[in-house]
């Protein structure tokens, strides 16, 4: 009985169509690719008056603080602006458990390695009168959110 040889030609033209087939999947693969949605950046809070002068509110989803003092109210965000570890507020100071930075209550840096203070966040008030705070907006340190008592 005789056997057949197969040609090296052959076992190429195989190997390429295989190939092909295995690009041609990753290439639909790819194209198919839909990324995780972002992360919200705007945040309906509660009524101003439901925060207390003194009072400090930690809004993890929104990877922020939010304070109310005499003048109104104002967020900081809890993002370090070293490497980006969300820092924990206690005994009036932010301090960051990945590499040590230390803020004051005012998320000035008082140890590095942070060389940047903490961000302050837009707040504005809803249709409703809600606070609402918008991650994506830095505003100055002074600025406050006035409510009334």
């Amino acid at each position: 009985m005789p056997t057949e040889e197969v040609s090296r030609r052959a076992i190429l033209r195989v190997s390429l169509g295989l190939a092909g087939l295995l690009g041609l999947g990753a290439v639909v693969k790819f194209l198919g690719y839909q990324p995780a949605p972002a992360n919200p950046t705007h945040f309906t809070l509660k009524m101003p008056q439901d925060y207390q002068v003194g009072s400090a509110t930690s809004l993890p989803e929104a990877k922020a603080w939010l304070f109310r003092d005499e003048q109104g109210l104002y967020a900081i965000s809890a993002v370090c602006t070293h490497l980006g570890c969300m820092v924990n507020f206690a005994n009036d100071q932010f301090e960051c458990p990945c590499h040590g930075s230390r803020y004051n209550a005012a998320g000035y840096v008082l140890k590095g390695p942070a060389k940047l203070p903490l961000n302050y966040l837009a707040l504005t008030l809803s249709p409703e009168g809600a606070v609402m705070l918008d991650t994506k907006v830095n505003v100055p340190a002074d600025q406050r959110l006035t409510v009334g008592s």
